[in-house]
């Protein structure tokens, strides 16, 4: 604790300095303003340990303005995060920093985040992340989970219930969106079904108090699509693929206004084998909508292909094409693409089967100016691949400290890393 103490006496004093110099005759901040700066530059590994020191501590550092800005600041430091199954089926959650334009055949070490409070039946099979939190879906298990992988903390949701003809059997689909306006995460649930009338879908709102689903109506009807893969949320607007007959499209949701639209995708994204599942695959591109497009020939992936949405109400695209060489379109054809991350580098994952199992887990870092590959190793990773079992990967991701509970952390021992 004296310990603690002469660290923070010795942080403020060299705060309170450079402040000083810049504040001029403004009035000094108060002390719990200045912990508040001190704090948000620390890592997700020491605030955890800090508010185990007192209740002082952490009440300072579960405020919502701190809270914040810690959520603004790792918006700034992106990071990997990566989700595999152990041999006793329990999800694991590891972390790293997240290179940028990084060295060929350099290593990192993967953090685990401590999970012990998560229970096993949580879901794999469908994993999406926004802003901190990550939904995960279970095809077998009708069961969705929302979790915080920096806080230990999970929430199953509600039971949602469908209603849909006795002839028909409807189909549902779960999605997490945020509000940066409203600071709202809210989750979509999406009916299927091949009636032609509108469906009526809902929301559920993730907040203290009583969580239930709320029925949304839009006035266009559409189908699943298993030709388009993956959803995205970016700046309050999830996006996800559909279908109206055999014409592909995106639906937007706005998540603040809770109010439907869609996208028509460009005629050129149609592709020679309809009947290949997840063609086309959605990703951030630098903050707009981007697609993925899979080669017309199976055997031979010569050309990497984007779409970026340059105008949704129009309807625009643009389209990017990358002559690949044959080292990369062996690297395309026959690795997992991730996606994007914030500085354009295009990722894409080693498929485990292909490889020995003892080697390490790798990514391999796509740049479209110089159209060079560079593949970064993960050590620690290895031995889930002798499990024939590739972890899951997701770009850009932000630790967020914010509980959804909204329990006392003093009580919570998961909110820390090994």
């Amino acid at each position: 604790m004296k310990r603690l103490e002469q660290q923070l006496s010795t942080t403020s004093i060299h705060e309170t300095q450079s402040s000083n110099s810049v504040r001029n005759h403004s009035d000094p901040p108060s002390g719990d303003d200045l912990l508040i700066s001190i704090f948000s530059r620390l890592p997700l590994k020491s605030i955890a340990r800090f508010r185990c020191v007192s209740k002082f501590l952490a009440s300072i550092l579960s405020r919502h303005d701190f809270t914040e800005l810690f959520l603004t600041k790792s918006l700034t430091r992106p990071r990997l995060l990566f989700t595999v199954k152990a041999t006793n089926g329990k999800l694991l959650f590891y972390s790293s920093p997240q290179p940028h334009n990084p060295d060929n055949n350099s290593c990192l070490v993967p953090t685990p985040y401590h999970t012990s409070s998560f229970p096993e039946y949580l879901p794999s099979d469908i994993c999406s992340t926004v802003c901190g939190l990550v939904l995960l879906q279970g095809w077998k298990r009708k069961v969705r989970v929302i979790c915080n992988p920096a806080t230990g903390e999970f929430l199953t949701l509600p039971k949602v219930k469908v209603k849909s003809n006795p002839t028909e059997i409807a189909q549902t689909k779960t999605y997490l969106g945020y509000d940066p306006i409203g600071k709202q995460f809210k989750v979509l649930c999406v009916t299927f079904s091949r009636d032609e009338r509108p469906k009526t879908h809902q929301v559920l709102t993730l907040e203290s108090g009583k969580r239930v689903w709320r029925t949304v109506e839009h006035k266009f009807y559409f189908e699943d699509n298993f030709k388009m893969s993956g959803d995205v949320c970016i700046d309050g607007v999830l996006y996800f693929g559909a279908a109206v007959g055999r014409s592909s499209m995106i639906v937007c949701f706005d998540v603040g206004s809770e109010k439907f639209s869609f996208i028509n995708t460009n005629e050129d994204m149609r592709i020679q084998y309809p009947c290949l599942a997840g063609s086309l695959t959605l990703f951030n591109y630098k903050g707009k909508l981007g697609i993925r497009q899979d080669s017309d020939n199976m055997f031979c992936e010569n050309e990497l292909v984007l779409w970026v949405l340059e105008d949704a109400g129009n309807h625009k695209w643009s389209k990017h094409s990358y002559v690949l060489s044959p080292l990369g379109s062996d690297l395309v054809q026959y690795n997992r693409f991730i996606g994007m991350t914030s500085t354009g580098e295009v990722v894409f994952s080693e498929l485990s089967q292909l490889h020995e199992p003892s080697d390490l887990f790798y990514l391999s870092f796509y740049n479209l100016q110089s159209g060079t590959f560079k593949r970064v190793y993960f050590q620690g990773l290895e031995e889930f691949k002798q499990q024939f079992t590739t972890p899951h990967t997701f770009l850009d991701y932000v630790e967020n400290i914010k509980f959804i509970l909204n329990f006392n952390p003093i009580t919570n021992n998961a909110f820390t890393t090994s």
